[in-house]
């Protein structure tokens, strides 16, 4: 069975914002670029994600339009190397339930994402051999 690559699979044109971007921009981002999730960055690495429940959540909460994404955002990220196998991903979605993984680099730098889809995606051309 042929290994298949993180790399290989994840989308390079990352949707990002930084930690200061207001939820208002951060919503509109979104909307533009039709995307579920924006990896907040700081200096080219990624620091946290907000998802579309964590909009939900914070609005939800009374919190304000204006309110950073620093103060939003999920933190507590779980990132996966460029050079994983796609089935180390997969488990990393498993184990902590998440449906998006930030690709990094071996410096710790912003290379990609990979969702769920991209993992069916790379186990359906395995399964195809």
């Amino acid at each position: 069975m042929k290994e298949e690559f993180v790399r290989e699979y994840m989308k390079s044109n990352v949707v990002t914002v930084s930690r200061n971007t207001v939820l208002r921009e951060v919503t509109r981002i979104m909307t533009d670029n039709n995307v579920g999730s924006v990896i907040v960055v700081d200096n080219g690495k990624p620091i946290g994600i907000i998802t579309e429940r964590d909009v939900v959540r914070a609005i939800g909460k009374g919190r304000s339009l204006d309110v950073k994404a620093e103060e939003i955002m999920t933190a507590s990220l779980i990132t996966i190397k460029e050079d994983s196998p796609i089935t180390g991903a997969l488990s990393l979605m498993r184990t902590y339930n998440i449906r998006h993984l930030p690709v990094i680099d071996h410096d710790g730098n912003l290379r990609g994402i990979i969702s769920i889809r991209d993992i069916a995606r790379a186990i359906d051309d395995i399964l195809e051999g």
